[in-house]
């Protein structure tokens, strides 16, 4: 589970010495553990309506509080993009769905919309053709409304929202242009209100393009590069810009094409880069219980974003840098002392500036910090680490360090808020 990979959870407990994890054999006996699994639940059971149709109202309390707060804590880039995702499972779930054409053929899916950096600002699990629809979108199609529901809360922003050619569509794109929004994706030739007479794909020659325009300013563009693409966009014009391709030798040369393709190439990534984020250390736990499965990955997508806003506001770190400081900010006090981190190994003189405790530890939980008087003296942590000499009875009653507290100087303070 997550960086740490064994063939079963039981193995984490297991006396071998290749098998065990011995930090976590010694925060949570595995009885313990395995109650938590048989008792977990996300909504309470007895409230279920007797003609209830939605398939994850077990999921659905924590579904809406991740959209909620995904929305509310961060902003996300000007330009988005909508696509699917994907949770593997091969269990039995009419939720289940089967794309042969995908990485994960079988699974869960869900509609994503992400920013540029990988950032899930809102998502969807689709429950197939008996889902609820919303009433404000009962006259588009499946594709329109999925695009509509997840950027809703982005209109009237002027956001560019990108998608590809499942969801496009000359009502989707007419639409999102009456909600100030600019859309732009690629579109299956064979959709309605789309120009006709378009140059042939013959006369076409790579880097060649045509273009038409409706009468409400909706852009429709036909460019060939190793094969025709179609892309359709309300905001984008006649401008041109290049795009480089390679030979077979290797040799890079460029191709010129409309600035909608070069946008829509360098924008639409964001939920692909989302999931490569998720499956480099994802839970992936098999479960008797069709339903964990969904959990566990959701899981996985509170990592994704944590590590994305922890990077802006921080430093950039790897992703398993990351899974490691929030596992060791949630194990007990007495587990960090037991087992260092390796950046500060016992046989290795700590710098002079720096604190025992990982950041993690001293700046978050707020609430469980307190100053506690004791009869032992020892050095001040911030004094130390300002060549001052100190040696107060007060100390963390959660982090166990002295800290100086008193009239003159408040070290205690200082040492949960330094990063």
């Amino acid at each position: 589970m997550g960086y740490n990979r064994l063939p079963s959870w039981k193995d984490y407990w297991s006396t071998s010495p290749d098998l065990g994890v011995k930090v976590i054999a010694e925060s949570m006996p595995r009885a313990l553990f395995d109650k938590i699994l048989v008792n977990l639940h996300c909504n309470d059971n007895t409230t279920l309506p007797e003609n209830n149709k939605d398939k994850l109202f077990k999921l659905r309390p924590m579904i809406d509080k991740m959209n909620s707060v995904f929305k509310q804590h961060y902003f996300g880039t000007r330009e988005v993009s909508v696509d699917e995702s994907m949770i593997k499972f091969k269990g039995r779930s009419s939720l289940k769905q089967y794309n042969p054409m995908k990485p994960i053929k079988r699974g869960y899916k869900l509609w994503c919309l992400a920013d540029q950096k990988g950032y899930i600002m809102n998502f969807k699990v689709y429950q197939g053709k008996e889902e609820l629809v919303n009433s404000s979108f009962e006259k588009y199609g499946l594709g329109e409304r999925v695009v509509l529901e997840l950027t809703q809360h982005l209109w009237n922003q002027n956001r560019e929202v990108y998608f590809d050619n499942y969801f496009s569509s000359t009502l989707l794109i007419q639409k999102l242009k009456t909600e100030k929004t600019l859309g732009c994706g690629t579109i299956r030739i064979n959709r309605k209100g789309l120009p006709s007479e378009m140059t042939s794909d013959k006369t076409l020659n790579r880097g060649d393009h045509d273009s038409k325009y409706l009468s409400d300013g909706t852009a429709f563009f036909k460019w060939k590069d190793s094969k025709p693409v179609h892309i359709i966009s309300n905001f984008h014009g006649s401008e041109t810009t290049t795009v480089t391709r390679k030979e077979r030798n290797g040799t890079s040369y460029p191709v010129p094409c409309p600035t909608a393709v070069a946008d829509y190439n360098r924008f639409m990534g964001g939920v692909d880069l989302a999931d490569r984020l998720r499956a480099l250390y994802n839970v992936e736990r098999k479960s008797r219980k069709w339903w964990h499965r969904i959990f566990f990955g959701l899981i996985d997508i509170m990592f994704v974003n944590s590590y994305i806003v922890y990077c802006d506001l921080f430093e950039k770190i790897t992703v398993v840098q990351f899974r490691r400081a929030v596992a060791q900010g949630l194990l007990t006090n007495k587990q960090l002392k037991k087992n260092q981190s390796p950046q500060t190994p016992k046989n290795m003189k700590r710098r002079k500036n720096a604190f025992s405790m990982p950041r993690d530890v001293r700046t978050s939980n707020t609430g469980v910090h307190w100053p506690e008087f004791i009869e032992k003296r020892a050095r001040c942590e911030v004094c130390s680490s300002k060549g001052v000499e100190s040696r107060p009875f007060s100390i963390c009653n959660h982090c166990k360090v002295h800290l100086c507290v008193n009239d003159k100087k408040n070290c205690f303070v200082e040492y949960h808020e330094m990063n």
